[in-house]
């Protein structure tokens, strides 16, 4: 048995159901958030619920979800659920007609077990151009990356690297750095800003300087490390992106060193 936040209350998962006409579900209509909590303490919370709040504002619904109802439930499902390390998943569709003038929100929170892997992951990319619309608004178009699903699996990639014009701007579901002689860069332009991506730079502080700075494909290609990061790749080592072997084919130690930094980080912020 698991709890969920369902528009306002704690139910069994069981229980809960979507009308087969909303029309957040027929139209991509709506944004997410997902985070993590560890010892029964949510991760850089506040920083999720800044990012869910502005990317609230673009879907002009009659309502809008305050922090505090998020923080209440949040709190309320650890109780419930008691997870020592889960995730949240959070989600509001816009719920109602295309006639309406406004439409109404449908929030929900999913709440899951999710241990935390306790050695370094390291996977593969495959590219696509592409740039994702309206980057900075987490929303729940991911189809590029879905379409690709079947490229994925058979380069045993974890996510899809998107580029344009020769410059990338970050992966499906994460961001992306690239190490060169030592210099760590990662993009700028027409990314989600990641909350994990914000935080390694602040791990980084006073051991590795990083640039912020547009990546080509071939500064991809030819790096000596890159590695993404999300919420749950945390440092994920990438080792090959489409057919080229990134640097000798291992997790470089530059990288090995970000990933135990940023776990130290995490450590100490509880």
């Amino acid at each position: 048995m698991a709890f969920c936040y369902f528009n306002g209350q704690i139910v069994d998962e069981s229980e809960v159901s979507i009308s087969i006409h909303n029309l957040g579900l027929h139209r991509s209509f709506g944004i997410f958030d997902f985070f993590r909590a560890r010892n029964g303490k949510p991760t850089f919370l506040e920083d999720y619920l800044d990012r869910f709040d502005r990317s609230q504002e673009p879907l002009h619904l009659s309502r809008k979800i305050e922090k505090d109802e998020i923080r209440e439930a949040v709190s309320a499902l650890l109780e419930k659920n008691s997870y020592a390390d889960s995730s949240f998943k959070l989600i509001l569709l816009g719920h109602g007609s295309e006639t309406d003038e406004v439409l109404e929100p449908l929030f929900y929170i999913i709440n899951a077990a999710h241990p935390v892997n306790p050695t370094i992951q390291n996977s593969n990319l495959i590219t696509h151009e592409y740039v994702r619309e309206t980057p900075l608004i987490k929303h729940l178009n991911y189809f590029p990356s879905v379409q690709l699903h079947e490229s994925k699996m058979r380069a045993k990639a974890v996510d899809v690297l998107y580029h344009k014009d020769g410059i990338v701007s970050e992966a499906s579901r994460s961001n992306v750095f690239v190490i060169k002689d030592g210099s760590i860069r990662t993009p700028e332009r027409n990314i989600l800003h990641g909350i994990t991506r914000k935080h390694i730079l602040k791990s980084m502080e006073g051991s590795f300087d990083c640039k912020i700075a547009d990546v080509s494909l071939n500064d991809v290609y030819n790096a000596d490390e890159v590695f993404i990061s999300s919420t749950i790749k945390e440092v994920m080592p990438i080792l090959k992106v489409d057919d080229t072997t990134i640097g000798d084919g291992a997790i470089g130690p530059i990288t090995n060193q970000l990933w135990q930094q940023f776990r130290d980080y995490i450590n100490n912020l509880s």
